[in-house]
C-alpha cells in the first residue's frame, strides 16, 4: 500500500466525507478514526491551515468548507479567540505589578 502522510490522510478524509458545516466531525471521532490524538488532530488542523487549505470548525466540529460563508466563520471564531488570548497576557502583564519578584522574568519575554 502506497505510504500517505497522517495529514494527507486527514485533510482527504475532512475533504471527502465532512464537506461542509452540516457534516462536521468532532475531534474525538476523527481521533478514533485516524487513530491518533486530538492533540495531534488540532496540530495537523493548524498546519493544513497554515497551508491555505479550508479546514474549518465550530461546535459541530471539524469539516472541509463548502463556501466562503464558512470560512469567514471559522475566521470570525479564531480572531475571537485570538482577543481573549490577548486579554489573558494583558492581564498576566498587569498582575507584575502586584508580584514585583516576577519582574525580571518577564523582562526576558
Amino acid at each position: 500500500m502506497e505510504h500517505v502522510d497522517i495529514n494527507e490522510r486527514l485533510l482527504n478524509y475532512l475533504r471527502n466525507n465532512h464537506r461542509g458545516a452540516r457534516k462536521a466531525i468532532q475531534s474525538k471521532s476523527l481521533a478514533l478514526r485516524l487513530q491518533i490524538s486530538g492533540r495531534k488532530i488540532r496540530d495537523i488542523v493548524n498546519t493544513l491551515r497554515c497551508e491555505g487549505y479550508p479546514i474549518c470548525s465550530d461546535d459541530g466540529g471539524y469539516y472541509y468548507a463548502a463556501n466562503r460563508q464558512e470560512v469567514m466563520r471559522s475566521i470570525r471564531q479564531l480572531s475571537g479567540r485570538i482577543e481573549k488570548i490577548a486579554e489573558a497576557k494583558d492581564g498576566l502583564t498587569k498582575s507584575l505589578v502586584y508580584l514585583p519578584r516576577f519582574s525580571s522574568s518577564f523582562d526576558r519575554l
